[in-house]
């Protein structure tokens, strides 16, 4: 008989297979995104494009009444004490850039709720200039302190608004 994995195994977990996690966040992400503009009206239509490289600073590109929404995706689970994300500066200044954070639980990383930072899908998220660089959470210099990355800002997680459904998430990238 196998017995339940530990809060600390869960999290052990989710820092070692990152990647994976957030992987299958995307997906459970697109799934409801998708039921729910299906629920809204059958018709329309949600246009999903992956990005192969993560150079561009965006992960998804969705389009949705003729318009156009690139997403960078971050996710923290319900317990993660996250106060800030990272966000590529060249990134920020696309029309219709958004950072969706999905928060999910550990246990079995389904959605909790959502995080969004953005503005209207015609515009570029709010300006970033203002935030920290952000620093490399791997790289190090030769005096030992995390490398500065010149190119990514800190945004501060206070300054996301708190989206509870995938419903006020659709809102929010296409209204």
């Amino acid at each position: 008989m196998s017995t339940q994995p530990t809060a600390t195994q869960y999290r052990q977990g989710l820092a070692i297979r990152s990647s994976y996690v957030e992987n299958v966040l995307t997906h459970l992400l697109v799934g409801e995104l998708a039921g729910e503009l299906w629920r809204r009206d059958p018709t329309t239509p949600l246009n999903i494009f992956n990005s192969e490289v993560d150079d561009s600073g965006f992960d998804l590109v969705l389009n949705c009444h003729q318009s156009l929404r690139y997403l960078q995706i971050k996710q923290v689970h319900l317990d993660g004490r996250a106060a800030k994300f990272s966000v590529r500066h060249d990134f920020s200044l696309m029309t219709g850039s958004c950072v969706v954070v999905i928060v999910h639980a550990a246990d079995d990383l389904s959605i909790d709720h959502f995080l969004f930072y953005g503005g209207s899908v015609k515009d570029a998220m709010p300006s970033v200039d203002d935030n920290k660089a952000s620093r490399s959470p791997i790289r190090r210099g030769v005096d030992g302190k995390r490398k500065v990355r010149e190119h990514y800002r800190d945004i501060r997680r206070s300054k996301f608004k708190k989206l509870m459904n995938v419903s006020e998430l659709i809102d929010a990238l296409f209204s």
